[in-house]
């Protein structure tokens, strides 16, 4: 926890412990760039807490022309840092001093927490002979102590860039790139140069360059040479290397992993120090500086300060854990098993299973081995094995907090490792294939550490129903992963990486995916756009599929003439193709001001020499009146989500779902109890900028397929949110044996009215639906099919 000091010019608001909400008004007409407010006190509750900062301005009318600022509370105690420079309004915009009001509440009224002091620390000063600079925007927050330096200073030369980054602290949050040289007038010796050198990246993109050099003084400090896959390897995956809660903190996994942090000794001759950046624009890149005596540590206190922050803004709620006294491998499953043991699954399905290892020491080389099913006669199903990976994450999107969660499943089971730290959870699933035969299997988990042997037997007994498929369109939007479309050289690769996605979807029984569709603009990228679709229905998904982003990329490169003959020219190419059916999508969650633009695009598409299918994402209620353009109308819980409501649309559009919370349940039961025709989720690769940092966006990371070294690897790693979406699968298609079965079993369809009854019309109301719930009813139709012995079913 750090401790603030108030200084002689600190302006302390409160000294002694209070509840919020507590109330400041600004006497200040402004503040100098690197002030902060810091807050101190305790979540005096047993539960995670939301406090909320809010400051006006004489401009600010209602919650968007503020400054909004959430932090979650861990129970205990907590010190919170805001710069005071910097703001931006819950819109984006620049938030201008002067400041005239503080309110500090909770977000429930009965939270628990205690402010205990709360002060306006002005800029830290300087050690004597030290020089501290911070990159970017005039207009941006400096850390304390440092100042702020931006592209017009005479130091820099070069055609360079301010970039402002939604992620990291004041120091590494912005910075400038292009940066040619940097020139500044130093006394002569031997000095510490200390730099900040890591862009942070947004969105799905995080700077690539390949060779970089840093020279000081004619010293080379940073030399930088990597192959496009070394890259990959060394720096896009360089966040799998270690796990959280074994292998470190947050601060040391992810935040200081990402400072890029360099420190060396330099010799000052003539006056200056001289600074020369090479490579390409990315690599020529700076946040901050340090030059400081060798015996100086402002550099280190700085690194210090942030990772002391970078804790405080992001706690973690970690499950606790105590190491076993011996090894030990056992069955933690969450699937239906009948008296004798054996877990009940139909063929062409996949039967997905779980088991933990616990262990007292460490092994970093353990021998696991898993048997496939066997029957009696030599027969076998195919397994396929990955293990939990525990990393820090964002228990949602929009989280301000982190959990410790073994949900990165990797498949190169060659790098288990065990540790007494944490356990070790094995995901396993068992193929069974539509040409299986029923029976009973049984396979043999074998683990050998540190001399130890132990042996596990798990059974399966697979019915004689085949599973019907999947009738409603259940998918994920998907994009290859983002350094395809980086390096040139791999763009050829990112076929192949498509049709192995695309592989995995289809053999985990999906009906539908939003793919990467190329924009249709040439007569070139027209072929491409064709070939794209077949290989979309080569895999099987020949029903309805969603254009996600190609409409929107040729309206804007393009009027609104040029791209109807551009898509006229493509519907020519698609007559007698019998490719899956488009549907265009021309509105994701829009404002009011463009409504207009998107009944126009509505018109364009829709005109009597093309006939384009639309779609659209509707997420409030306002944006109800564009369900009438639309063919396809995608809703998520923004929106009234009820059986009724969706009743309502059905009536001129298609209907799905998408990005609902809880998905397993969203697209599997409420699906089918809300009458909506299917759901699809974003998304299957792509993740914000680094894919192991939850920090560096605006919100976490939601991909459900992780990136590789290889392009097509036998099995890919995968998030756990992926093997619940499968079950919801799975559960459609289970609802969809028992209605018709129910057609002539009276139990069956005494069972589909039970579930109809239990699963709420409401989407709000379905809080209580948890996987338990979910479990018990498919305990309950396995219990119909059991009861059927007589039935013609077991002849």
């Amino acid at each position: 926890m750090m401790i603030a000091f108030p200084s002689i010019s600190d302006e302390i608001l409160l000294s002694e412990a209070e509840s919020p909400p507590f109330i400041h008004n600004f006497q200040q007409t402004s503040l100098d760039s690197g002030t902060e407010l810091i807050i101190s006190g305790a979540n005096e509750s047993d539960r995670q807490q939301t406090l909320i900062i809010r400051i006006d301005n004489q401009s600010s009318s209602n919650y968007h022309s503020r400054v909004n600022e959430e932090f979650t509370l861990t129970p205990g105690p907590f010190e919170l840092v805001l710069p005071l420079s910097g703001l931006r309004t819950s819109d984006g915009k620049s938030f201008k001093q002067p400041y005239s009001k503080l309110f500090i509440f909770g977000a429930d009224v009965w939270s628990g927490i205690k402010l205990k002091k709360i002060l306006i620390s002005s800029a830290n000063k300087l050690p004597e002979k030290t020089l501290a600079l911070d990159f970017g925007s005039n207009t941006s927050a400096a850390f304390p102590g440092f100042e702020s330096i931006s592209k017009s200073s005479p130091y820099i030369t070069g055609k360079v860039t301010e970039r402002s980054r939604a992620s990291g602290d004041s120091l590494i949050q912005d910075g400038i790139a292009g940066i040619n040289n940097l020139q500044i007038p130093w006394p002569d010796g031997q000095w510490k140069l200390s730099l900040w050198t890591q862009d942070q990246g947004e969105w799905e993109y995080l700077p690539h360059f390949l060779t970089r050099q840093i020279i000081a003084n004619g010293i080379t400090i940073v030399d930088e040479k990597r192959t496009r896959e070394q890259w990959i390897n060394e720096v896009y995956l360089a966040g799998n290397k270690k796990e959280g809660g074994i292998a470190g903190d947050p601060w040391t996994l992810i935040g200081e992993r990402r400072s890029g942090f360099i420190s060396k000794n330099i010799n000052v001759s003539g006056g200056m120090v001289n600074i020369t950046l090479k490579g390409n624009y990315d690599a020529k890149y700076l946040s901050a500086l340090v030059l400081e005596p060798l015996d100086g540590i402002f550099a280190q206190a700085t690194q210090a300060k942030r990772r002391e922050r970078f804790l405080s803004k992001w706690p973690v709620a970690s499950p606790p854990y105590s190491p076993p006294e011996s090894l030990s491998l056992q069955d933690i499953s969450q699937q239906v098993k009948d008296n004798e043991a054996f877990y009940l699954s139909a063929r062409d399905s996949i039967l997905n299973l779980t088991f933990e290892i616990e262990s007292p020491v460490d092994d970093i080389a353990p021998v696991i081995i898993v048997s496939p099913p066997k029957s009696s006669d030599g027969k076998s199903l195919k397994v396929t094995t990955r293990y939990g990976h525990w990393r820090y994450e964002r228990p949602t999107p929009n989280a301000t907090s982190l959990i410790l969660d073994d949900s990165y499943l990797r498949a190169d089971m060659e790098s288990i490792q065990l540790s007494n730290k944490r356990p070790r959870r094995l995901h396993v699933q068992v193929k069974i294939p539509s040409e299986a035969f029923s029976g009973d299997y049984s396979g043999k988990i074998q683990l050998f550490s540190r001399g130890e042997l132990q042996l596990l037997d798990y059974k399966v007994r697979v019915l004689p129903i085949i599973l019907p498929s999947l009738k409603p369109s259940v998918g994920l939007y998907m994009e290859p992963a983002p350094y395809y479309q980086w390096f040139k050289s791999l763009k050829e690769q990112s076929s192949t990486s498509i049709s192995c996605d695309l592989s995995l979807l289809a053999s985990h029984g999906f009906s539908t995916v939003a793919p990467a569709l190329i924009t249709p603009d040439s007569e070139a990228t027209r072929k491409a756009f064709i070939q794209q679709l077949s290989e979309v229905k080569r895999f099987g998904f020949d029903g309805q599929v969603l254009a996600y982003t190609p409409l929107k990329r040729l309206l804007k490169q393009k009027s609104e003439l040029s791209a109807g003959a551009d898509l006229m020219q493509l519907q020519q190419l698609l007559k007698n193709q019998r490719l899956p059916e488009i549907y265009w999508s021309i509105f994701d969650e829009p404002a009011k001001d463009d409504f207009s633009q998107i009944k126009n695009t509505a018109n364009l598409l829709k005109d009597g020499s093309l006939q384009f299918k639309t779609a659209g994402h509707m997420n409030h209620k306002n944006q109800v009146e564009l369900a009438k353009v639309t063919d396809l109308l995608l809703i998520n819980h923004g929106t009234e989500v009820t059986e009724d409501n969706i009743s309502h649309l059905k009536e001129g559009s298609t209907v799905w779902l998408y990005n609902m919370p809880r998905p397993r349940l969203a697209a599997g039961l409420y699906l089918w109890r809300s009458g909506a025709d299917g759901y699809l989720q974003w998304h299957g690769r792509m993740p914000t900028a680094d894919p192991f940092d939850p920090t560096d966006g605006r919100e976490g990371d939601v991909i459900y397929i992780y990136p590789s070294a290889n392009q097509c690897p036998k099995a890919l790693n995968i998030h756990r949110r992926f093997l619940d979406l499968h079950e919801a699968t799975i559960d459609l298609r289970w609802l969809q044996w028992l209605e018709h079965e129910s057609e002539e079993n009276p139990e069956a369809k005494k069972l589909l009215t039970e579930i109809r009854d239990k699963i709420p019309e409401q989407w709000e109301n379905t809080a209580e639906i948890n996987n338990k719930e979910l479990l018990e009813i498919r305990r309950k139709l396995f219990h119909v099919i059991l009861n059927q012995a007589n039935s013609n079913l077991y002849k």
